[in-house]
């Protein structure tokens, strides 16, 4: 088959978009199928992995470490034409999705699209209107947007229970994305990072990964990192990633006297990212707003015991009291739950070994061959339609 994957997200942006697309693209690849990508640009950056069509982009005020794309190109209907494609796969609904969806009922083309985002969790980014209003508006776009798709994939239940309770009837597949975490680097991974930020050998370190947004509920990451720091003296929360909200969580590490014991680390390059896990003890991820959380897989896979909420797609993805701990959402349920972790080492170490064993209980070639099945049923369904 040949594939056109369109998304606002892919590389070198670092996220759970562009870790899903680039797994899949890799492993189907390897099935002898074709992808070519339609993604904004960012200057200086050479494309390696898939043959890449690059829109001009522009970054906003909001999202500056996400260019948005301008969604025209000369002759692009014609460019699309001549790849034959058998499949349009969209990432996301809106600037580039709407395109591919255009182009799909331009070429009669079938049309799959992912639902990677709880989008109503992001109406704060739009302060000129109403909340209710904006995730009215959203709840309806998302309707019309998936009722024109021949198939949708969704990474988790919660988030196809969504989609249904907005009233989209296409038929939804759900596929989480598979990972595999490389954690070869071992021991010396764990003493390296530490050094490079000063963490001794003995603290108990807390890791978190992704975003810094507001919509993954950092605020209560950070104050229950402040009641675990009372009790425990050697105990560091690092924060790898970056994000709209990164200034917002540096002003409540000063109100919060967490200098020193929060760590920015920023960004990460996707194949570097397994040596911050290995330099952990626990995974925090307060989130409540993730279809999946891919970082949830990571940490397992590199046996971190994880603290999430019993909310979400967490209790779908972690087994609760066997590989992790799920904590309401409250800064102090949470802190008590990486606090139990924290102290009793037998316990950890029990759920650590567990983590390692469920962490790869999806493996990224199985998600290539249900995707395979998703597109040969849109295809099946856009010649009866």
């Amino acid at each position: 088959m040949k594939i056109g994957i369109f998304s606002e997200s892919y590389e070198p942006v670092v996220n759970g978009v562009t870790v899903s697309i680039l797994t899949l693209t890799r492993e189907m690849r390897k099935l002898g199928h074709e992808f070519y990508v339609f993604a904004p640009g960012v200057s200086g950056h050479v494309d390696t992995e898939n043959p890449t069509i690059r829109f001009p982009s522009v970054r906003t005020w909001k999202a500056r470490d996400y260019p948005l794309a301008i969604p025209y190109l000369p002759k692009l209907t014609e460019r699309v034409r001549h790849l034959n494609l058998d499949i349009i796969h969209t990432h996301t609904p809106f600037i580039l999705g709407r395109l591919g969806l255009k182009l799909a009922k331009k070429l009669d083309i079938p049309l799959v699209s992912t639902n990677h985002t709880q989008y109503i969790h992001y109406a704060h980014y739009f302060p000129f209107a109403p909340k209710s209003a904006t995730r009215r508006l959203i709840k309806n776009y998302m309707k019309w947007y998936y009722g024109q798709c021949d198939g949708i994939i969704v990474p988790s239940k919660p988030i196809l229970e969504m989609l249904r309770s907005y009233g989209v009837e296409t038929p939804i597949h759900v596929i989480p994305t598979g990972i595999l975490l490389d954690t070869s680097a071992g021991p010396e991974a764990r003493s390296a990072v530490r050094a490079r930020y000063g963490i001794p050998l003995d603290a108990k370190v807390l890791v978190y990964v992704g975003r810094l947004a507001r919509e993954k509920n950092m605020d209560l990451l950070l104050h229950s990192f402040k009641r675990l720091t009372r009790g425990h003296k050697n105990a560091y929360l690092m924060l790898v990633g970056d994000g709209p909200y990164e200034s917002g969580c540096r002003d409540i590490c000063r109100d919060l006297k967490l200098d020193g014991r929060a760590i920015f680390v920023g960004p990460v390059p996707i194949k570097d990212v397994a040596r911050y896990y290995i330099a952990g003890d626990v995974f925090t991820f307060p989130s409540v707003s993730d279809t999946q959380g891919l970082v949830l897989w990571e940490a397992l896979q590199a046996g971190l015991p994880c603290v999430a909420m019993k909310a979400g797609t967490a209790p779908e993805m972690l087994v609760d009291g066997e590989d992790s701990l799920l904590a309401e959402n409250s800064a102090g349920d949470f802190a008590a739950k990486v606090d139990l972790l924290l102290t009793d080492d037998a316990l950890r170490g029990r759920l650590s070994e567990k983590a390692v064993q469920n962490g790869s209980r999806f493996h990224p070639r199985e998600m290539a061959s249900r995707v395979l099945e998703v597109y040969e049923s849109a295809i099946n369904h856009s010649a009866l339609t």
